[in-house]
């Protein structure tokens, strides 16, 4: 079990409806170094704020020493995972994350079914046993496609945000430990899923050349997101920071795939009487896949949460959540070999974030630009784009 005040080095980098829940005055703000690492000590007079362009003044600055001890919150999403390895990577990682959550924190597990996402909890636990629990059920249950047809809001044990629950200490932490060991020396298969067919274009894997199917996938994945805004929702009445982490290698990740844009442009052979291809097709699913994004981001930032993604494929292939995660504050891992030693050091610097906090000027009429930066040279600061 980790505590807050232990820094590390990170080894991988890489249309909102109504008013915000949470303070349009305020944001969490991570700083790292060149390396990666966790920057603790700036001085108030070294951020600059500016809010649709236009300067502001600092009210107050809390540093992540000042901030350590409040509780946080964290939500790990499984959206249906193809690759049997992807699946065993995606699994360890979580595993080994959950044993080093610093102690207070909050853990709330969500994973797709046969038709929708699914609650493993009622709602945020403190109880380590139970996220074991949890976790130990995703493998079995986790499709490899967005198979039946979601329902409007998180299935299952549903979200209750009142929930509460003490916590188990050192047996929690046994049972966490004990399911990373079983993780880890599974027999071939443990983690289900299939073999992913190896350089198979995406345009033929999500069947462009049919646009009548395209237009069906895409209801899938809108319906899917719809699902994943209203957990986003619902969790703008949880106080703090908030942390929701997606894993996922699906039609949604496909959609966002940077040959799908690129086909818009591209020279296909078109029939007669046809109801078009795969650049029209392309078309559509950027156009459909750009507002689905939007909306969560929008969401995700009214809500006060921080977005982070382990899917794709690396720098340029982030998958569908990975595309916003950067804009939340977020982070995007790719979900190859070694994300478990990539994501499970992260935990130790994610929530070691400043909170800045400005004076607004006048009415705030709707969502605006937001930009926060620091004067110290080489230091980055990532933070949420809107407010």
């Amino acid at each position: 079990m980790f505590h807050r005040c232990c820094f590390g080095m990170i080894l991988g980098m890489s249309l909102l409806a109504g008013q915000p829940s949470q303070p349009r005055n305020q944001a969490w703000v991570l700083a790292l170094d060149g390396r990666g690492a966790m920057v603790g000590d700036l001085k108030a007079e070294e951020f600059r704020v500016k809010v649709a362009g236009k300067p502001r003044t600092l009210v107050q600055v809390k540093t992540p020493a000042q901030t350590a001890d409040a509780a946080q919150s964290w939500v790990l999403v499984f959206e249906p995972i193809r690759d049997t390895n992807m699946r065993g990577a995606a699994f360890l990682a979580a595993a080994d994350f959950l044993t080093k959550v610093p102690g207070g924190d909050r853990v709330f597990i969500v994973a797709r079914g046969k038709d929708s996402l699914e609650s493993l909890m009622p709602g945020f636990s403190l109880r380590r046993g139970l996220w074991a629990e949890a976790l130990a059920k995703v493998p079995a249950m986790l499709p490899e496609a967005l198979v039946g047809s979601s329902k409007n809001t998180v299935q299952g044990a549903g979200f209750q945000a009142s929930f509460a629950d003490a916590t188990d200490g050192a047996a929690g932490q046994e049972a966490l430990t004990a399911l990373l060991a079983k993780f880890r020396s599974g027999a071939p298969g443990w983690a289900s899923g299939t073999m992913d067919q190896r350089n198979v274009n995406v345009l033929d894997r999500l069947n462009f050349d049919n646009p009548t199917f395209v237009t069906g996938l895409l209801a899938t994945v809108g319906r899917e997101g719809t699902v994943l805004g209203s957990l986003l929702d619902q969790l703008a009445q949880v106080p703090g920071q908030k942390h929701v982490v997606v894993f996922s290698r699906c039609e949604a990740d496909d959609l966002t795939h940077p040959n799908v844009k690129r086909a818009m442009s591209q020279n296909f052979k078109r029939e007669k009487g046809d109801l078009g291809g795969p650049a029209e097709s392309a078309a559509l699913a950027t156009r459909d896949m750009t507002l689905l994004q939007a909306e969560l981001k929008a969401k995700a930032v009214a809500s006060g949460v921080t977005v982070y993604s382990v899917a794709g494929a690396g720098q340029n292939v982030m998958g569908h959540v990975g595309t916003i995660a950067s804009a939340t504050g977020g982070f995007c891992f790719p979900l190859t070999s070694g994300v478990e030693a990539q994501f499970g050091q992260g935990i130790q610097i994610f929530g070691s974030r400043y909170l800045v906090q400005w004076a607004e000027e006048g009415t705030a009429s709707g969502p605006a630009s937001l930009e926060i930066t620091t004067t110290r040279k080489d230091v980055k600061v990532l933070v949420q784009s809107l407010r």
